[in-house]
């Protein structure tokens, strides 16, 4: 019993150390820009670790029962790893590199391209009146279920699972209203072969999908715990998703409709 409480003790203090070595939000800011990225995406993300970084979330209601499994917690969802944060700015176009992997620590920034939802059309249903949101263009977002929409604002990365395109990581959406319905509509970040590191030449379902050649180092830095049964241990890094809704606040705000 001694021995385990100097373990943790060590590892408190280790912890404790690494959050105050991380670089201040002015570098993260300089180098996210330096990368491609807006600071002001970044101003948010600083907003939600300030207020909501211990904030204990309500998980959003699941009513598709083949995701009951995945999406139905029995623990409130809180921030489990601050040191990586992921920005998906949907004000960029697809063709640039628009999801920014950021280490607080390190101070790298790692960029991808990203390709998001086409919104109230189906795969094979494509014409130009229905599909809203164009290959290079997202301006609709949406949190029903059915919509095939990208939703926007803040998520917490779940685990990992096996799904239809192989290897994906859920997104527990943070805001009521806006984007809790992200598990159930199984909007996750997964690969797609019609996906580069440098530009999206597809639509998806709703989800972030990036290039095969990134995705396992995309699941591993942001994924959630799980134990040995599988079963949900915690949650892993922010995953802000920026898009003109977000775009319209004052800098340093984070007027999210949070599910406390």
């Amino acid at each position: 019993m001694k021995m385990k409480k100097i373990f943790w003790l060590a590892w408190f203090l280790c912890s404790l150390a690494q959050a105050q070595n991380y670089l201040s939000w002015d570098q993260l800011s300089k180098n996210l820009e330096e990368a491609g990225g807006d600071s002001k995406a970044l101003s948010h993300v600083k907003c939600f670790y300030d207020k909501y970084k211990k904030t204990e979330f309500t998980p959003g209601q699941v009513f598709t029962p083949e995701y009951i499994g995945r999406c139905t917690l029995n623990r409130p969802l809180t921030l489990g790893n601050d040191r990586i944060v992921a920005i998906i700015d949907y004000n960029k176009p697809s063709n640039m590199r628009r999801l920014f992997l950021i280490d607080r620590l390190t101070g790298a920034i790692s960029a991808t391209a990203a390709a998001h939802g086409r919104f109230e059309s189906g795969f094979f249903n494509r014409t130009l009146k229905e599909n809203h949101n164009t290959v290079r263009t997202a301006k609709y977002f949406s949190n029903e279920v059915g919509s095939n929409a990208p939703s926007s604002g803040f998520f917490l990365a779940g685990q990992e699972y096996e799904g239809k395109f192989g290897r994906s990581l859920i997104l527990h959406g943070l805001e009521r209203d806006i984007n809790d319905n992200a598990c159930d509509r199984a909007v996750v970040i997964h690969k797609h072969m019609l996906v580069s590191r440098n530009k999206a030449y597809v639509l998806s379902s709703g989800c972030p999908m990036v290039s095969p050649k990134i995705l396992d180092h995309i699941v591993t830095l942001l994924r959630g715990k799980t134990g040995d049964d599988i079963a949900f241990e915690g949650a892993g890094s922010l995953v802000f998703i920026y898009s003109p809704r977000e775009k319209e606040w004052q800098a340093g705000t984070c007027d999210g409709n949070f599910s406390l």
